[in-house]
């Protein structure tokens, strides 16, 4: 399913990462609200050099998971960790989007 652009609207900081709110485009121009947390253990997973901040993780986590949901519908509330249960190969996936130079 076609998404456009994501936003992230808030940042918090929770007791073991980052809870995100967030809005992405729809196809038909209807605006999906999300709410991701990711834990230190995804980000330091995604980002092991620290080199993007836990906004971008976020952002590259739900671009794959808006992408590759096919018509299932994602929770309005979800964490980072629910891409590995869409797909074994979501984990490589984010990761390579976050660091193109990374082939492991």
């Amino acid at each position: 399913m076609p998404i456009g652009p994501i936003e992230i609207l808030t940042e918090t900081e929770i007791d073991r990462g980052w809870r995100f709110t967030a809005q992405a485009v729809q196809s038909d121009g209807t605006l999906l609200p999300i709410t991701l947390e990711v834990s230190w253990a995804d980000y330091d997973f995604f980002c092991p050099e620290g080199s993007a901040p836990p906004a971008a993780v976020a952002e590259a986590t739900l671009h794959w998971m808006l992408q590759h949901r096919d018509d299932r519908p994602l929770p309005a509330r979800l964490d980072a960790s629910h891409a590995r249960r869409m797909h074994p190969d979501a984990d490589r996936a984010i990761r390579a989007a976050l660091n193109p130079l990374d082939r492991s």
